[in-house]
């Protein structure tokens, strides 16, 4: 019986070590795709951060732009109100510039709202001075609802 016995535990230990080194095989594989895993999700925080300061860099850019082009805008319409205030026709000077008289007016009506804009509060504050009376318009409603 001994020589059975021995077998038996010889047996069970040759189990318990093939089980022991499946489930190491086993462990190690989930570690291994654990970490793929870790990475996967390392790239896609890395791509989102990629994009967002791909959109925020563009937003930059086209706000820039889009000043720079007012500016460049406005002292081209400037340049014109001023040939315009040295004695230039429209027609001679959309002749001198290429530019229609269609488009030299426009640049000359908007080169005008910053001159208005500076006189605009006096403009404001009389018409202020004119909402005044409206009060005494209620006086009017006295008279009516006197005549009822």
């Amino acid at each position: 019986m001994v020589s059975s016995n021995s077998s038996t535990v010889s047996a069970r230990d040759r189990a318990r070590a093939a089980n022991a080194a499946r489930l190491a095989e086993e462990q190690e594989r989930l570690k291994k795709v654990e970490d793929d895993l870790v990475r996967f999700f390392k790239a896609q925080e890395s791509r989102e951060k990629i994009s967002n300061d791909a959109r925020a860099r563009i937003e930059r850019i086209r706000e820039e732009t889009e000043t720079k082009i007012a500016d460049a805008d406005r002292s081209g319409a400037t340049a014109i109100a001023d040939l315009k205030s040295r004695g230039e026709t429209v027609a001679s000077i959309a002749q001198l510039t290429g530019l229609t008289t269609s488009e030299v007016n426009k640049l000359l009506r908007s080169a005008k709202p910053k001159q208005k804009s500076e006189k605009a509060p006096a403009g404001k504050a009389a018409a202020k001075d004119d909402s005044s009376p409206a009060p005494a318009s209620p006086s009017s409603t006295d008279s009516a609802a006197l005549a009822s």
